[in-house]
């Protein structure tokens, strides 16, 4: 290589490691400092693909510069687990722990996406949370469609109050369970997607607190994702221009997806508890800033505790992101699945966990 190209594919090299360190780790700052890190935190996935095609050419031009992107790309290995954790072996629970399911589901008010002139309920939504079984099921975007005799096949209504006696029967957001729970009040954020609920659910003598949980959605109406789709499928320079109102857009959401996070953290440590599960449409990726504040060291993700390869949750309008969280404390993790069933724009996540005993926290005590 002559000098001059040394000298750019240096440059190459230095920028493309230093986005993915800010793409990396975009999601430990506060979009309300700077959004720019959590606009950066949702093309970490490219990012990566590209520092791996730079090493490659690095090898087989100039193979001392390899440290480089080698470098960063282990200082983000922790930001790499995130998005494609590879848990090959998972606990299990001891004979004296219980097993304790949640499903989580953004229902698309039971719509089926794929077929937007039927004013029919979606049979999958249904029949996929049927099947699921999970002990509790958080709903977001769900309408009191139980209590509405225009709303699904007899059956499957019939099916679903047979497995779930104790039931919210709230506007947007419910919660379904097998097990009697108590809600408690929670704060108004003044916004209409953003929509916290909370239970005191009763597993025989173990009391879990789950939040279901809606964050701030991204905020691009059905014009602005119909120009993402021209964007990402030819990025014109008209089509990159118009782009920028919804960076503009999206950076306003994450902002307030970060105040409403803070709220929703205050109100876990106030409310206590030993076991938590935070689960819900966060609209947001993993790793992002809200889900980080959310958890503050106190909750981890089951995805990245025993999930296995890359997810997406969301997957229509182009908008491939894993944003379906699952969050726990207390509580042993088991397993992880992504329900690819297509009925909603989401997919269901369920999770399992194992309540430890009281004789294995006795024992557990310093």
């Amino acid at each position: 290589m002559t000098r001059i190209l040394k000298t750019v594919w240096l440059i190459i090299n230095l920028v493309a490691s230093a986005a993915l360190l800010l793409s990396g780790y975009g999601g430990h700052i506060n979009p309300a400092t700077w959004p720019i890190g959590g606009i950066a935190l949702m093309i970490f996935p490219l990012l990566l693909a590209v520092i791996v095609l730079i090493i490659l050419i690095d090898l087989a031009t100039w193979r001392r510069l390899t440290f480089l992107p080698t470098f960063s790309l282990l200082i983000c290995a922790p930001a790499i687990w995130s998005i494609c954790p590879l848990n090959i072996s998972r606990p299990k629970a001891s004979p004296s722990e219980q097993a304790l399911s949640v499903m989580t589901y953004n229902v698309y008010n039971f719509y089926d996406v794929h077929k937007p002139d039927s004013c029919q309920n979606s049979i999958n939504t249904y029949t996929t949370i049927i099947a699921a079984d999970a002990d509790i099921v958080c709903l977001q975007e769900s309408p009191p469609i139980l209590n509405s005799a225009g709303w699904g096949k007899p059956e499957l209504r019939d099916s679903v109050m047979a497995l779930y006696p104790y039931r919210t029967n709230n506007e947007t957001q419910n919660i379904w369970s097998k097990y009697p729970f108590e809600i408690i009040d929670m704060p108004l954020t003044g916004e209409p997607t953003a929509i916290f609920q909370c239970a005191r659910v009763q597993v025989n003598d173990s009391e879990i607190m789950v939040y279901n949980v809606h964050l701030q959605s991204i905020g691009l109406s059905t014009e602005d994702k119909e120009l993402y789709d021209n964007l990402t499928s030819k990025p014109t320079t008209h089509y990159i221009e118009e782009g920028r109102g919804l960076i503009s857009k999206i950076t306003q959401a994450m902002k307030k997806r970060a105040e409403h996070a803070q709220i929703l953290h205050q109100v876990i440590d106030s409310i206590g508890g030993e076991r938590i599960i935070v689960c819900g449409d966060f609209n947001d990726i993993e790793g992002c800033y809200a889900e980080r504040c959310i958890a503050d060291h106190r909750l981890r993700s089951l995805y990245t505790s025993v999930g296995f390869g890359p997810v997406i949750t969301y997957y229509v309008n182009r908008f491939y992101f894993n944003i379906d969280h699952i969050l726990y404390g207390g509580l042993k993790p088991l397993t992880y699945e992504c329900i690819k069933v297509k009925a909603s724009d989401h997919y269901p996540v369920k999770g399992t966990f194992a309540i430890p005993s009281a004789v294995n926290q006795s024992n557990s005590q310093p």
